[in-house]
């Protein structure tokens, strides 16, 4: 096995190299480079490689460009999500026309994603859905939870809105901010903001301008953002389009109810046994929504228990990697 990133190897290369996984960056520069699908080309020769898995679009795209020079070359394309929730792009559908010959093997991680990719131009046989997995691990304990919020200083009656995401317009983190300056004197609230990216500032001088910033905290990135979970009482997630969100799944296996919008594959995941669904784009609701749970925990807990028990038998990481394990073993066949 062997990785080729098209930009940089990002902070995972090191840890696959702990894996004696050979990792190649080919530095993107901006535009289309179609050069690049030559290069990957030479790296499968160089390692000797019969399938290559593609994470999203460029790649595949420049993959498909490879079996130029390596005819024999199979493709698993896997599509995660979308940056926006924009229509299906007609400029892509023109391309797909010629591009959807290229993969063995089309996945989506939702169903609605696939349905996207059809209205892109695949052929609807071709396409496949293998949800998103996570490691579930324990159910974090009254302790953890005490250490998290001795460690925060946040007393005990706080109600503990968390969120974790990378602070991108797609995230919609303005949303959430608007929601929580709703219902910032409603109860004693706390919201949780983990996560780092190009939007913070702006975000943080929202917080300042709507008075929201006494209850909103921006913790940035953390490599214990599924620690500070176990100090929440509700997770929140605001995006405009979503795939299937790891971060939401690491929320329900922490035991949270969640408020999420009704984009992408989340309905797939949230319903109302484990959580409530609102519109996108409206912080209105979204801070009712947060607002009603805050003051029932009763129903958090409930909530909480059945959204751990869906990830149980849903979406485990040893399902995931054992459905993909089959698609590489069916391309190579």
């Amino acid at each position: 096995m062997a990785v080729c990133c098209l930009d940089e190897e990002g902070t995972w290369g090191e840890g696959l190299r702990d894996e004696a996984i050979a990792v190649t960056a080919l530095r993107r520069r901006d535009g289309f480079r179609p050069q690049l699908g030559r290069a990957i080309a030479r790296f499968a020769a160089h390692h000797g490689m019969r399938v290559v898995h593609c994470h999203h679009y460029s790649p595949f795209v420049y993959a498909s460009i490879a079996r130029l020079w390596l005819p024999d070359l199979r493709i698993i394309f896997t599509e995660h999500g979308r940056l926006s929730d924009a229509p299906p792009s007609t400029k892509r559908r023109a391309a797909n026309r010629i591009l959807s010959h290229a993969p063995r093997e089309v996945v989506t991680v939702s169903s609605d994603l696939k349905q996207h990719l059809v209205a892109e131009g695949f052929p609807t046989s071709k396409v496949n859905v293998i949800y998103n997995g996570i490691d579930v691990g324990p159910l974090p304990d009254a302790a953890l939870r005490t250490r998290v919020r001795r460690d925060l200083g946040i007393d005990d009656t706080t109600v503990v809105i968390g969120s974790v995401a990378r602070l991108d317009p797609v995230k919609d983190l303005q949303n959430l901010i608007q929601a929580a300056a709703r219902i910032r004197d409603r109860a004693a609230l706390a919201v949780l903001v983990i996560g780092d990216g190009a939007e913070r500032a702006a975000l943080e001088q929202s917080a300042r301008d709507l008075g929201a910033d006494r209850i909103v905290r921006f913790l940035g990135h953390r490599e214990d953002a599924r620690d500070l979970l176990a100090g929440c009482d509700l997770y929140a997630n605001s995006s405009i389009s979503e795939g299937i969100s790891l971060t939401i799944l690491e929320a329900m296996a922490a035991g949270l109810p969640v408020v999420a919008t009704r984009v992408g594959g989340t309905p797939e995941i949230v319903d109302e046994t484990c959580g409530r669904l609102v519109p996108s784009r409206d912080p209105a609701t979204l801070g009712e929504t947060l607002a009603s749970l805050a003051a029932d925990a009763a129903l958090r807990q409930q909530l909480g228990r059945e959204a751990r028990t869906r990830v149980e038998r849903r979406f485990t990481l040893d399902r995931m990697v054992r459905e993909y394990r089959d698609a590489y073993y069916a391309v190579a066949a």
